[in-house]
C-alpha cells in the first residue's frame, strides 16, 4: 500500500524539481516524485524522496503516483518541441491526465506551473498549451494555483536561457532581433523554487493566479551584456530587424526539418514579459533578488 505524502512533484527530477524537492524537506514536509521511465536525473534526487515512475500522457500509469498526495505540483511540461503537436499531447494532454489522476486520488491541492508565455499578445503553440491547461485547472472543482514563471536564468538553468548563452558565448558578434530592446524579469531557480513552495502551502493562494519573477527589469541586450561580463568578453551588440528575423527563421525551417518553428522561436525578442510581482509578495512572501548584478559595461 502506498503511504501518504505532503508533496508529489510531477517532473520533479529536472532542475527545479530537484531544488523544490530539497525546499520542501527543509520545511518539513515528505515528497515523492513523478518522472518518466529511465530517467537518470532521479538519481540525483534526496535520498528521502519517493520517486515513482509513469508519464503524464498514459494515464495507467499515474494512479500509484498520486495515490495519498495532499498536495500536488505539477511541474511536467515540454517547453522546446520539433513537433508542434508535442505541446497539446503533453503540456495539455498531460495536465488533463494530471488532473483526473489527483481527483481519484483525493488531493486536496493541485499546483499548475505555467508560463509567462500566456500573456503574449498572440500566442504560441506552447503558450496556448500552457493557457488551455490553465483553464482544464480553473474548472478541475479541485483548489488550485496558478504560477507563472518568467525567464529562468542560471549557469546550468532554463533552456531558453541555455539556447541563448550558447548562442553569445559562440559569435564574435552579437546580433539580436530588434536590438534586444524587448524587456524581461529573470528569475534565479532558487527564487521560483521557494516561490512554488511558499505559494504552495498557503492558504491565501487558493484560486489564484500569480506571476513568479525577479526583483529587477532587464533588456535582453542588458542581459547579453551581463553574459558576456561574466565571461570577460567584448563583443559589439548589433540590431537586426524582427522581419529580417522572421524571414530567415521560416527559410530555416523550411530547410532543417524538426525546427522550432519561427513564431516559437521570436516570441521572446517580440513580447514583453516583466510583470508585476506584488501580489506574490503581499500574499506569501515572495522576495526575489535578481540573476544580475547593478550594471553592464558594453
Amino acid at each position: 500500500m502506498v503511504r501518504p505524502v505532503d508533496v508529489l512533484i510531477t517532473g520533479g527530477a529536472g532542475v527545479v524539481g530537484r531544488s523544490l524537492c530539497r525546499d520542501f524537506l527543509a520545511r518539513g514536509k515528505t515528497v515523492r516524485v513523478l518522472t518518466l521511465p529511465g530517467d537518470f536525473s532521479a538519481r540525483e534526487l534526496p535520498p528521502e524522496v519517493e520517486v515513482f515512475y509513469g508519464d503524464v500522457t498514459r494515464p495507467e500509469t499515474l494512479a500509484s503516483a498520486f495515490a495519498g498526495a495532499n498536495t500536488v505540483c505539477h511541474l511536467a511540461a515540454v517547453i522546446l518541441a520539433k513537433r508542434p503537436s508535442d505541446y497539446e499531447r503533453i503540456n495539455l494532454g498531460g495536465t488533463r491526465n494530471a488532473l483526473a489522476a489527483a481527483r481519484a486520488a483525493g488531493a486536496s491541492r493541485f499546483v499548475y506551473i505555467s508560463s509567462i508565455s500566456v500573456t503574449y499578445p498572440v500566442l504560441t503553440a506552447y503558450g496556448r498549451s500552457k493557457a488551455a491547461g490553465e483553464e482544464l485547472v480553473r474548472n478541475s472543482g479541485i483548489p488550485f494555483t496558478i504560477l507563472r514563471p518568467t525567464l529562468v536564468v542560471e549557469a546550468t538553468g532554463g533552456i531558453e536561457y541555455m539556447i541563448f548563452l550558447r548562442y553569445i558565448q559562440s559569435t564574435p558578434v552579437v546580433f539580436l532581433p530588434g536590438g534586444g530592446k524587448c524587456l524581461k524579469r529573470p528569475v534565479r531557480t532558487a527564487d521560483l523554487v521557494r516561490g512554488i513552495a511558499s505559494s504552495s502551502l498557503s492558504s491565501q493562494t487558493v484560486g489564484r493566479t500569480y506571476a513568479l519573477a525577479g526583483s529587477r527589469i532587464l533588456s535582453l541586450a542588458d542581459m547579453a551584456g551581463f553574459a558576456l561580463l561574466r565571461q570577460h568578453k567584448r563583443k559589439p551588440i548589433v540590431n537586426i530587424p524582427l522581419g529580417v528575423c522572421t524571414a530567415l527563421a521560416w527559410i530555416k525551417s523550411i530547410l532543417v526539418p524538426g525546427s522550432v518553428p519561427p513564431q516559437q522561436a521570436l516570441a521572446g525578442f517580440r513580447y514583453d514579459a516583466a510583470p508585476d510581482i506584488e501580489e506574490a509578495k503581499k500574499d506569501f512572501g515572495y522576495t526575489p533578488g535578481t540573476p544580475f548584478g547593478d550594471r553592464v559595461d558594453r
